[in-house]
């Protein structure tokens, strides 16, 4: 009988033992996993800053490199615009071109005042394609449904007449 008695107090010792150790090692798991998971959102936190501060290296590197482009062009601010507009129309593929560039009042280089028809791809190629790549600050966008597609009209100015 004294066996019996010595065994269940050993066995409630290590039920006690066991408990108190396993209790403290899933309080330290949980802690664990808050500190985890804080890093986690701290980590994809600064990603997303990370991520727009690119974008915004990367715009505006692209304005310089368009700016830059606009300026070494041969001949005059006029002229590099007209060249600069019929290459955008060519490029996305539209028809029915009119194109009026005139020298703009500062601080705008110069004025361009374009209409075309075309299909909806080309009429948002040539949208995106004077802001993006040929230094063109849109002043209006007006779309007008065709039968056949879209008819556009965009007027915009290049900027860098202030002398």
């Amino acid at each position: 009988m004294k066996t019996r008695i010595v065994a269940l107090l050993l066995l409630a010792a290590a039920a006690l033992l066991h408990l108190g150790f396993t209790r403290q090692e899933r309080a330290a798991a949980a802690a664990a996993q808050d500190t985890y998971r804080r890093a986690r959102e701290a980590r994809r936190g600064v990603t997303q800053r990370l991520a727009a501060a690119e974008r915004g290296a990367t715009a505006r590197e692209r304005l310089r490199a368009v700016l830059a482009g606009a300026q070494a062009g041969p001949g005059d601010d006029v002229a590099r615009l007209r060249r600069d507009a019929i290459a955008a129309a060519n490029g996305a593929g539209v028809s029915g071109v009119r194109l009026e560039v005139a020298r703009g009042r500062p601080p705008a280089a110069a004025s361009l005042a374009l209409s075309a028809h075309g299909s909806l791809p080309a009429v948002t190629a040539l949208a995106r394609d004077l802001p993006l790549r040929r230094a063109v600050v849109l002043e209006s966008a007006r779309l007008e449904a065709l039968d056949e597609g879209l008819a556009v009209e965009l007027r915009g100015v290049r900027p860098g007449g202030g002398s």
